[in-house]
Order: C-alpha cells, then structure tokens, then sequence
C-alpha cells in the first residue's frame, strides 16, 4: 500500500503525462462517409463504432429536448409527493439506525446507518441541488438548488451531512462532472484518474484487491478533498488570481496529497482549511457527538455505537462506490477528445454514450410506477438512471422513471448505443477499466460536428 502515499500516486489517481488513446476494435473494417458524420475513409473504423455516421443528429437532438421539455412541464405536486416519500424511507433508516446503534455491532444498524447516508446524498441531496424542485418550491427554498444543505452547518447537518461539503460538490459534479463528462476536464473521469494503477507493473490480482480497499474509504480518501479543490480552483477565478496549471486542475487531490508540500497552497487552501470546513465536522459530529448520549448508559453502549456507526461508514463507502463509480465506465463507453456545445445534438448524443443504466424499475417490461419500482431504484440509489439523468440533470426522480422507456425507444430510433446492465456486472466493467485490463472507447475528433465543437475558458 505505499503507492497511497505520495503525490506521484495521488490515491492511485494521478493523471498522466501524456493522454494514451486506446480503442476496443477487435475486427476492423474501412469507412464509408455516410449520414451525418463523415468518417476518413483512408482510417479504419471498428464494426462497434460505425453507427455514429448514421445519426442524425439534429433529428436525435429534437426527439430528446421534445421529451426533456414535455417531462419538465409536467412536473407538480406528484413529484413533490414523491420526494416526501423517499424523504420518509431515509428518515426511516436513520431512526432505525441511530436507535439501534447501541447494541452489539450487528448488520441491521450498520445497513439502516449506512442507506440513511448514501440516501440522503444520491437521492435527496444529488436531485435537489441540480434544480430537480426548484419549479415546486414552497416557497420556503430550502428544496431548492440554492438552499438545500448551503449557506451553514446547521443547513448541512440538517439536510445532506456527509464527507463531502455541499458548495464544493456542486461545483465538481454539477457544473465540472455534467458538462464535460467523459472529457479530459472530468474530474471524474475514471480510466484518467487510474492511469498509475493501470500501468504500474504488479500482479493484477493485487490491482484489484486496491480497488477493493479503495472502494470502501473513497469518500474521505480521496471525493472529499478533491471536491473541496474544486470549489477552492473556482474561488480562485472569482477572485481573479492566477489559475492553476492545466494538468494540476485535472489531476486527483486524494488525502495525502496534503503532506506534499505546497500543493494544497496552489490552490488558496490549507490541510486546517479543509479539516475545519469540511471534514472535521462530519468526524466530529457523525462519529462522536451523535453517541455521547449513550454514555449516560455506560461506555459499552458508547463504544458499540462507535463500531456500528464506522463499520456503516465503510458499507456506505462500498454501497456508494458500487453506483457511482460504475456510471462512466466500461469498454462499451466512450471518452473524447473536446467539448461540445452544451444541449447541443452532439451534447445529448454524449450522454447517452458515456453512461450506463442500471436495472431500472421492476426490470424490462415490469411496472414503471409503484413500490416495488421505487424500492429497486432507492436501492440504486436512484442512479441507475443515469442516462436520463446526464440528459436531463433538472429533472425529478419521478421524472427519470417516466423518461427511461422513452429514451431508451428514441435511441433505438435513432441507433444510438443505450446501455444498460446488472450493477454488479458494471463493477466488473468498472474495475477492469481501473486495473488496466480494458479501455474506454475512443470517440475520435473527426467525428464530431464540427459546428458543435466547443472550448471551456
């Protein structure tokens, strides 16, 4: 485990020198210049990659904002009430967990301890702060992207309290993550993130036992600070003070990136900084200061909240990791070379073809609506919907699960790749992309719409 400790690994997450594009193309074949895209006929194109010059493109772009917009319009007092119901179930967990605690570590604290949290950021938190009630709002804004978990730790305990601080993922994942997704400037980008453990010359075997133990601290390793030096890169702009360096903006700040000197400073913060702000409180309050009522009843009782409270703390790491580093990553997914215009038919068309859904409602032809729908996607964490989600980031939770059928007929309509599979099949496509044993598809530039193309400043 000495490749956790030093800024050359970075958590393993170091991005390259120099970007290494690999395409999947077991059999390749010529181009013919054909629909809209035009591909050089003089570069072989894998039999994989050859829908993308018969899109349409202007055509899909019209079909998904004829949805987003009827969807978005659409939306009232059911989606509201549906809200109050996962509301309800996280609430739920919570109390169960919390009341619970005290006892011997068992896995039904540790299980209602660790949904109580994942729910409160992939359901509630994830979907209020894109915007997906702000047309709802009762006026109160506190279910609203500009008030929900914002503003102040009593905000942040009271609605969303996790590793991460608020402001700082929704800078890295609403503004940097959905807009560029799949692009060098991801920050989530994972086949970049994991290019030294890729590479490194190690028996893959140990490979994937680092992913493993990675999966089950990665919230506080590596998401929290590196969300934080997002948010400290974007108070840096405002402020107009030099920007860092390309490659430094993209590169992971996992944890113990702070004991390199001078790389927390290049971007306007310290190790107390962070501690203060963003996970000295989360440790404080979450491991300690919830329990200390338990030792009134004797320190037994205190000491076994404190294992069940940690030992949720890593479920919920695993659970997390297991529907959200899988959205993006696969040899059946794409990543790019540039931007595209925002909403743009090339734009929706990306969504679509760097994300993954999971199972989605009772499964293919179940029953969209109802219980068991809601239960299977609350345990997704409502991110098996991912495409409909990159698609649209505004919309309900409610939304997506009218939405997934449709978009799933249109790119069928329109031959655009819509994949969808297990979880845990995906956590297998996820963790061979991070050891090295496949790659993501390369979406080559030619061909793109040039007219689409686009340049972040």
């Amino acid at each position: 485990m000495v490749l956790l400790h030093s800024q050359g690994a970075d958590c393993l997450l170091a991005a390259p020198a120099a970007r290494v594009h690999r395409s999947v193309a077991p059999q390749l074949r010529h181009s013919v210049p054909i629909g809209i895209a035009t591909m050089p006929a003089a570069e072989p194109v894998a039999p994989e990659d050859e829908w993308i010059a018969k899109v349409d493109v202007p055509a899909f772009k019209a079909d998904i904002k004829e949805l987003g917009d009827r969807l978005s319009n659409g939306q009232g007092a059911d989606d509201v009430a549906h809200l109050e119901k996962i509301i309800r179930w996280s609430n739920f967990c919570g109390a169960v967990g919390v009341l619970t605690c005290w006892m011997r570590p068992n896995p039904v604290s540790i299980l209602a301890l660790s949904t109580w949290t994942l729910s409160r950021w992939t359901m509630i938190g994830h979907h209020v702060c894109h915007g997906g009630y702000n047309r709802q709002d009762d006026g109160t804004g506190r279910f609203t992207s500009n008030g929900f978990a914002l503003g102040s730790l009593k905000n942040r305990v009271r609605d969303w309290f996790d590793w991460m601080l608020p402001e700082a993922w929704n800078v890295e994942h609403n503004n940097l993550h959905h807009y560029r997704t799949g692009e060098p400037g991801d920050p989530d980008l994972v086949e970049r993130n994991l290019e030294m453990l890729r590479d490194i010359k190690i028996p893959r075997a140990i490979k994937y036992a680092v992913v493993a133990v990675m999966a089950g601290i990665w919230k506080w390793y590596y998401y929290a600070p590196n969300t934080y030096k997002q948010l400290k890169i974007q108070e840096m702009k405002k402020l107009g003070l030099p920007a860092p360096k390309e490659e430094d903006t993209h590169a992971a700040f996992a944890l113990p990136t702070f004991f390199d000197k001078g790389a927390a400073e290049k971007f306007n913060f310290s190790f107390l900084d962070y501690f203060k702000k963003v996970m000295g409180p989360y440790l404080a309050l979450r491991f300690f200061l919830m329990p200390a009522p338990l030792l009134l009843f004797g320190r037994a009782f205190y000491t076994n909240a404190l294992i069940n409270i940690a030992l949720a703390d890593v479920v919920s790491n695993l659970h997390s990791f297991l529907v959200i580093s899988t959205n993006h990553a696969g040899k059946d997914l794409y990543k790019f070379d540039y931007s595209v215009v925002p909403k743009s038919g090339s734009f929706f068309m990306r969504q679509v073809i760097t994300s993954v859904n999971f199972r989605t409602g009772n499964g293919e032809g179940g029953k969209v609506h109802g219980f068991r729908a809601d239960l299977n996607d609350f345990f997704h964490g409502w991110l098996n919907f991912q495409i409909e989600h990159h698609l649209w980031p505004q919309l309900s939770m409610l939304s997506y699960q009218k939405a997934a059928p449709e978009v799933k007929a249109i790119c069928a309509k329109h031959g655009v790749p819509y994949v969808q599979q297990n979880v845990f099949k995906r956590l297998k496509e996820t963790a061979d992309i991070m050891v090295g044993a496949t790659s993501m598809r390369y979406f080559r530039p030619e061909w793109d719409r040039l007219e689409d193309r686009f340049e972040w400043k």
